[in-house]
């Protein structure tokens, strides 16, 4: 099973393929999964694993912030990292016009459950190196 992770922004996302991130239209069987997001635009983010499984991500019933301790320790390390650089890149540009972008990192089949809640993050919070998802919580990213 793998983690997807699904975006939803003010205007559609270029589609693009690179070993580091993909962004792809959400596949006809998990569109259950665009009633969670306030904007009409939704697509798929994929790292460099395909699926969303390079962003690191930890389960929570609340969510999770940093704490010394936390390991984010793979042996795909320097390619989770780039995917997440990437993706931080991608949100910088989807930011810049001032909306936020909402991210949903689900369990492949879990598009159907509502999120548990919403984290908002403003774009100078997230650091590449410490940079995780709390599983099942809709993330919502400003640029301020």
């Amino acid at each position: 099973m793998c983690m997807m992770l699904y975006a939803g922004t003010p205007v559609p996302v270029p589609l693009r393929a690179t070993p580091a991130l993909r962004v792809e239209p959400v596949e006809t069987a998990r569109q259950v999964v665009c009633q969670w997001f306030a904007s009409e635009s939704i697509c798929f983010i994929g790292a460099h694993t395909g699926c969303s499984c390079g962003f690191p991500s930890v389960a929570g019933d609340a969510p999770v912030r940093w704490f010394d301790g936390l390991s984010l320790d793979s042996p795909t390390r320097a390619d989770d990292l780039a995917s997440v650089r990437a993706l931080l890149a991608l949100l910088a540009e989807l930011t810049a016009g001032g909306s936020p972008v909402e991210l949903l990192p689900v369990w492949d089949g879990r598009e159907a459950l509502a999120p548990l809640g919403v984290v908002e993050w403003t774009l100078e919070e997230l650091d590449a190196d410490r940079f995780f998802f709390t599983e099942q919580f809709l993330h919502r990213v400003r640029a301020r």
